[in-house]
């Protein structure tokens, strides 16, 4: 694993991480659509949903892996660093927010949120308390324009896949 030390402080913090939508089972399962190198950080925990780092393009920068897109693709970047991610969850209250930025308008990105602050869940508050007094992170509140600014200036061409990536979608290399 690659040396970022934010996220390797996160990982080794003791509260229950699938309550933010970043799932942690130890093991590295990946799928057809997970990029060459990819380094999984956590599980959204439905539909093969995962976010990881790609050291090949960034050492820092988070992506969503989506092996079921609503959107153009697979693979969509979130935050340029580990530490703008944790800003974004904690205005999000979740990650599961940010993977649909790529194909939701503001509107719904708007609904989604609310649906998310009704939601009283004691370990996921804890959690974010967590996050802000253990990073000190200031909370991203233009999320849903930073997110699209960023995917819409990523080139996805940089994004390397497997063999199994173009045999399962039936595409040439």
């Amino acid at each position: 694993m690659m040396d970022n030390r934010t996220f390797l402080k996160f990982r080794s913090l003791d509260f229950p991480k699938d309550s933010i939508g970043l799932e942690w089972s130890g093991n590295d399962i990946t799928y057809f659509c997970t990029p060459v190198g990819a380094e999984v950080i956590g599980w959204l925990g439905v539909d093969g949903i995962h976010f990881c780092f790609i050291p090949s393009i960034s050492s820092d920068m988070v992506f969503a892996v989506s092996p079921m897109p609503c959107g153009e693709h697979y693979v969509e970047p979130i935050a340029c660093s580990f530490q703008e991610f944790l800003s974004l969850v904690l205005f999000c209250k979740d990650v599961s927010p940010l993977e649909q930025i790529c194909y939701i308008d503001e509107g719904q990105f708007s609904e989604l949120l609310k649906l998310e602050e009704e939601n009283d869940w004691a370990a996921r508050d804890a959690a974010l308390n967590i996050l802000r007094t253990e990073f000190g992170i200031e909370i991203q509140s233009d999320v849903y324009q930073y997110v699209k600014n960023l995917q819409a200036n990523f080139e996805y061409s940089k994004i390397l896949f497997s063999e199994e990536y173009y045999d399962t979608l039936g595409i040439e290399k």
